[in-house]
C-alpha cells in the first residue's frame, strides 16, 4: 500500500518563491520568513517527492529537470487556489454572490422594492433572483433548494422548513365604489358580508384557509360565488363589481386602487407572512445580509 505523502500548501508556495528568486535568502524575504524555515521547507517536501528540486553545486540555485517540470503545475494550482479563497473570501464578506428568493406578488410589489434598493446600496455586487408565486408554491421551492429563501404566508408546520413571521396583515372587505357596502370606509362586522356574492380563493392558497377558520363562517364565504388563483384575478373580478372579497391590506395595496378597503372586526384576521427557510440548514452570507436587511426595512410593521 503507498504512503499518502503530506505535502503542505506552505511548501508548495515555498517552492514557488525559491524558484523565482533562486535564492533562499531571497525567497525567505518575499515571504517574510527566515532562511533556516524556508531551507526545511524545501527539505521536507523533496522528501515527500523522492527528488531533489534544486542543484545547489553551483553559487545560484538552478532548479532540477524534473523540478522545471514540477514548477508549472504547482504555480497553476496556487494562482488557482488564491483566486479561489479569494472568491470565497469576498462571498464571506457579502462582497459577491447570489440571491434566490421566491415571494409572494403582494410582497413583491409592496416590500422588496424599499428592501433591494437599501440591500442593494450597501452591496452591489450581489445579484438578486426574484420568483414570484402563491404561498403553497413559495413552501415548495424553499423545501426543494430551489430558492434560498422564501417570502410567503404561514401554513400548516412542515418537517424540515422554518417559518419566521415578520409582518401581520389584517383582513378587510374590498369591494367596488359602487356596492351598497362602500358607502363607509370604517370597520365592517364579518356577519355584514351575509348575502352578497363573494369572490375568494382556491384551497391551494395561503388566504381560503384562513378565511375558513372564521367562526361562524357567513354561507356565502364558506360556498363562495367565484373562486380566483391570484390575488390580481380576484381584484379584476373586484373592479368589474361581480362581488365582493375578503383580502389582506398588503395584498389589496398591489393593486387595488378604485376599490374600497374595509377593515374585518368580529373577530379580527390576520395573514401571517415571514421568512421561509431549511430548517438546520445556514443561510449563505448574500441571502442572510439579504435577511438581515428585509429585518431591518419591515422593523415598524412588526409591531402591528
Amino acid at each position: 500500500m503507498e504512503q499518502e505523502m503530506k505535502i503542505t500548501l506552505t511548501q508548495l508556495r515555498t517552492f514557488i518563491a525559491v524558484a523565482r528568486e533562486r535564492s533562499f535568502t531571497r525567497a525567505a524575504e518575499r515571504l517574510s520568513s527566515s532562511q533556516p524555515s524556508v531551507s526545511a521547507a524545501i527539505k521536507h517536501l523533496e522528501a515527500e517527492l523522492k527528488l531533489r528540486l534544486f542543484d545547489r553545486t553551483t553559487k545560484e540555485l538552478h532548479l532540477t529537470a524534473e523540478a522545471k517540470a514540477f514548477l508549472p503545475t504547482i504555480e497553476r494550482l496556487s494562482d488557482d487556489l488564491e483566486a479561489s479563497l479569494q472568491d470565497l473570501r469576498a462571498t464571506a464578506e457579502r462582497r459577491r454572490g447570489r440571491v434566490a428568493v421566491a415571494v409572494l406578488p403582494s410582497i413583491a410589489t409592496n416590500v422588496l422594492p424599499a428592501t433591494i434598493s437599501q440591500f442593494s446600496a450597501a452591496y452591489p455586487n450581489i445579484r438578486i433572483s426574484l420568483r414570484d408565486d402563491n404561498t403553497a408554491a413559495i413552501w415548495q421551492q424553499v423545501r426543494n433548494g430551489e430558492v434560498d429563501l422564501g417570502i410567503a404566508g404561514r401554513i400548516q408546520a412542515e418537517e424540515g422548513l422554518h417559518f419566521e413571521t415578520l409582518i401581520r396583515d389584517p383582513f378587510g372587505a374590498v369591494m367596488h365604489p359602487t356596492h351598497p357596502l362602500a358607502g363607509e370606509t370604517g370597520p365592517i362586522r364579518w356577519s355584514e358580508l351575509e348575502g352578497y356574492p363573494f369572490v375568494s380563493f382556491g384551497a391551494d392558497t395561503g388566504i381560503r384557509p384562513l378565511l375558513d377558520t372564521i367562526d361562524p363562517t357567513p354561507n356565502n364565504i364558506s360556498s363562495p360565488w367565484i373562486e380566483g388563483s391570484n390575488i390580481a384575478a380576484v381584484l379584476a373580478l373586484l373592479k368589474a363589481n361581480l362581488g365582493i372579497a375578503a383580502l389582506p391590506e398588503m395584498a389589496m395595496r398591489s393593486d387595488g386602487r378604485d376599490l374600497v378597503f374595509r377593515t374585518l372586526l368580529d373577530p379580527p384576521l390576520y395573514r401571517k407572512i415571514g421568512l421561509v427557510t431549511r430548517a438546520n440548514r445556514a443561510l449563505s452570507p448574500a441571502a442572510q445580509g439579504f435577511v438581515d436587511n428585509m429585518r431591518e426595512v419591515l422593523k415598524p410593521q412588526w409591531l402591528r
